[in-house]
């Protein structure tokens, strides 16, 4: 994801009522009665730890259990690519909170009664292309021991909230994290223009603009994807101006599809060679487009044009396009 798309996330989710919403209505109603949401503190995400080496996590925060001192640490990560070793940087992060909780001179008023760590919950916000197969505790990612050693293994489950698979899976409930899955899952200006009037009509309230400054965020990022010049989103001050640009980055899309069809009906290369590398310049830049218009530049089958600029719109970067387009042109 474009580096605006990903700080969309930190920003939706630094929101209450977005983790109030995903705590309940997809990890577990009963733990949500239990916690106050109104008693959310955000904690530093970077931190060092022996040996001077540094963590960076993307969210970490407490939230009070209702009527108590008690809190629960809560730690998310965003990820659009499958990491295999998820669930090992999901422990580390946790263990390096907890051995700031520890080592803490006023760790009396950061530590449960009796002196006792918070309990902790990890989520990973996954919104990649591809299912998640990567292990969801560090225990798969170790090898199999038998017998007394295998009980002394470290064990610590990370919950996945894959936002596309989530989307088809079911209808939804409005809230936060569905409208999120919603856009993830279909980012078409239609289903855009419905997120952005739900989003709307369910919080208008000044208090609560910065939800709507967040969303802002999202359909910007999506737009800088494609190439839009840094001014003209800086000048776009609401979610609704937001929308509009969208839905004209869209637009492009959709004459980039019908040009390629053109092409590939009439079984011309030439032009969609060079609209490829258009293209491909508008999405990733000059350096990409150069490299992918030397690539195609042998070419000459219509179809197999076609296919790489589908490329274009599918690859979330340039280093997956180009890498995507030479399978390509070795066939």
């Amino acid at each position: 994801m474009s580096r605006r798309h990903d700080q969309s996330y930190k920003l939706l989710f630094s929101l209450p009522l977005a983790i109030e919403h995903l705590v309940s209505g997809y990890i577990d109603g009963d733990l949500a009665r239990e916690l106050d949401f109104d008693r959310v503190e955000y904690l530093a995400t970077e931190r060092t730890g022996p040996g001077l080496t540094r963590s960076l996590a993307d969210l970490v925060c407490r939230i009070h259990f209702r009527g108590s001192s008690r809190y629960l640490l809560f730690a998310a990560e965003f990820q659009s690519a499958v990491d295999r070793h998820m669930a090992l940087r999901a422990l580390a992060y946790v263990a390096d909170a907890y051995r700031g909780l520890a080592g803490s001179k006023r760790q009396g008023r950061k530590l449960g009664p009796g002196g006792l760590l918070p309990p902790v919950l990890t989520v990973t916000i996954y919104n990649g292309r591809r299912p998640w197969t990567a292990p969801k505790d560090v225990f798969d990612l170790i090898e199999p021991a038998q017998g007394w050693l295998a009980g002394r293994q470290p064990r610590m489950h990370h919950q996945v909230l894959d936002l596309r698979e989530l989307a088809r899976q079911r209808p939804l409930e409005a809230n936060v994290v569905s409208w999120v899955a919603s856009l993830e899952l279909d980012p078409s200006p239609g289903n855009v223009a419905n997120v952005v009037r739900e989003v709307l009509e369910a919080y208008p309230a000044p208090e609560r603009a910065r939800l709507r400054q967040a969303f802002r965020e999202w359909v910007l990022g999506a737009a800088e994807s494609w190439g839009l010049d840094g001014d003209t989103l800086e000048r776009v001050k609401s979610l609704k101006e937001a929308e509009m640009i969208y839905a004209g980055i869209e637009e492009l899309k959709e004459q980039y599809r019908e040009e390629a069809a053109r092409a590939r009906t009439e079984g011309r290369a030439e032009g969609g060679s060079s609209l490829v590398r258009r293209m491909a310049a508008l999405k990733f830049g000059g350096g990409t487009a150069d490299e992918l218009s030397r690539l195609v530049g042998g070419i000459s089958d219509p179809e197999r044009i076609a296919r790489i600029g589908d490329l274009v719109i599918e690859c979330d970067t340039g280093a997956q396009l180009l890498e995507r387009a030479r399978g390509e042109c070795r066939v």
